[in-house]
């Protein structure tokens, strides 16, 4: 997604030890989830507003709708203003706006001067309820999208995580879709059906607002209540959810483009959002494939030396998360690196981590979060995004459940979820 303007900051140094005693959370009469965390260090406010609508909730027909319509909202106007006014707007009052699509949520954020909180409410309504995108708008926005697609497919790792996901998770999940779209359905599908998608699911009770910054809390939802009080209800969106397939070899995906290195991706399907497996997951991963001092770098890396880069990622989503080694290394070494991979799996499924290991993961990853929670856009958005499909206490109680990870639990979450005999090998190597 594009930048747009300037980006102003605002830092909290105790941001990761928030807890809900230090927000103002409101639900309104009309759905509209509202939390609001007054910090005065700096003079700036930050609003992310997250809605309940991704790509899991589309048809084959809306395929791509959520991203294109994240898009037409950002940058194609409202009932009041067209896009370049819209934007205008913005630089006068200083504000940087974006927005992102995921599988799980659509979300948009404002970040600018505390003096403009004001002006931020209301425009944040009137792209969030009233967005008008012409036709003419629309087509030149559909340009913008195919060409963010192409650049994608261009991407080696994109490529190959795509395509895993293609195939990993099966055509009846909702994960297995490009959040992009695809190239057919987001140059054909009319204006008036993604008008209508957004109007029957952009609605206040499918959306969480959180609000962060050098404010006063009660004046602050005062004019919430002014400026988003009065929407009405809207239909609560439908997961299209199926299972996921299951699989009892290794399959293969074979993808060449114009490339001088290899790409390997190994990848299989972890638990859903809400399992207690999340965090000796993230621990494991942390351990295998996360920085210098991980299994995987040392073995592959530092001792074998078969590749430039290595690394072992777990994501968290609402339904099955997805798990994957991925490596950067010569197209001719990818049958030694896929080996070396397992064999580093099968080490730790045999032998386990060890007491001082955890201890290690446990320092990074809660340093890691406190980190990203520095930031008030970044708590703004965090909690936004997480409460749309989890609840903002994942993210209150995250670096407790992280230290509540045994030795136990770490070593029985490996024998569960590493798969060295099924899983999905993508590979991009040169044509």
């Amino acid at each position: 997604m594009r930048l747009a303007l300037v980006l102003f900051f605002l830092f909290l140094p105790a941001a990761g030890i928030l807890s809900a005693a230090d927000w103002q959370i409101t639900t309104l009469d009309n759905g509209l989830k509202v939390m609001i965390l007054e910090n005065h260090q700096v003079p700036q406010v930050n609003l992310s507003t997250t809605i309940k609508v991704g790509a899991k909730n589309e048809t084959d027909y809306f395929d791509g709708a959520t991203h294109l319509l994240e898009h037409l909202i950002l940058f194609r106007g409202t009932e009041k203003m067209t896009g370049e006014e819209l934007a205008a707007a913005m630089k006068e009052h200083g504000a940087y706006f974006n927005g992102y699509t995921s599988s799980d949520w659509t979300d948009f954020v404002i970040s600018l001067p505390r003096e403009n909180l004001d002006f931020a409410l209301q425009i944040h309504a009137d792209m969030l309820f009233r967005s008008n995108f012409p036709r003419e708008a629309m087509d030149k926005e559909r340009q913008a999208v195919l060409e963010e697609i192409n650049i994608t497919e261009d991407n080696p790792f994109n490529k190959a995580y795509r395509s895993s996901l293609s195939r990993l998770f099966g055509k009846r999940h909702p994960y297995s879709k490009n959040v992009l779209g695809s190239k057919e359905n987001v140059a054909g599908i009319p204006r008036d059906s993604v008008y209508a998608y957004y109007k029957r699911y952009y609605a206040p009770n499918n959306m969480t607002m959180v609000i962060v910054g050098d404010l006063d809390a009660a004046a602050t939802l005062e004019l919430v209540r002014k400026y988003f009080g009065y929407f009405p209800e809207g239909v609560t969106p439908k997961d299209n959810y199926g299972q996921p397939p299951t699989r009892s070899r290794v399959e293969e995906i074979k993808i060449k483009k114009d490339i001088g290195q290899g790409y390997l991706m190994m990848s299989n399907i972890g638990p859903k959002g809400d399992s207690p497996d999340q965090f000796p997951l993230d621990v494991m991963a942390t351990l295998l494939g996360s920085g210098e001092s991980s299994r995987l770098w040392k073995k592959l890396r530092e001792k074998l030396g078969i590749v430039y880069s290595v690394n072992f990622v777990f994501y968290t989503s609402k339904y099955e998360g997805i798990m994957f080694a991925f490596a950067v290394c010569d197209p001719a070494d990818i049958p030694e690196v896929e080996k070396a991979v397992n064999d580093v799996l099968n080490d730790v499924k045999a032998n386990g981590f060890t007491e001082q290991e955890l201890r290690k993961a446990k320092n990074a990853i809660k340093t890691d979060h406190f980190l990203s929670l520095e930031r008030g856009l970044d708590i703004a958005d965090k909690y936004a995004q997480y409460d749309s499909f989890v609840g903002y206490k994942f993210v209150d109680n995250y670096p407790d459940n992280i230290e509540k990870v045994t030795l136990v639990d770490l070593n029985a979450a490996a024998q569960k979820y590493l798969n060295t005999d099924s899983y999905v090998k993508t590979t991009v190597v040169p044509k």
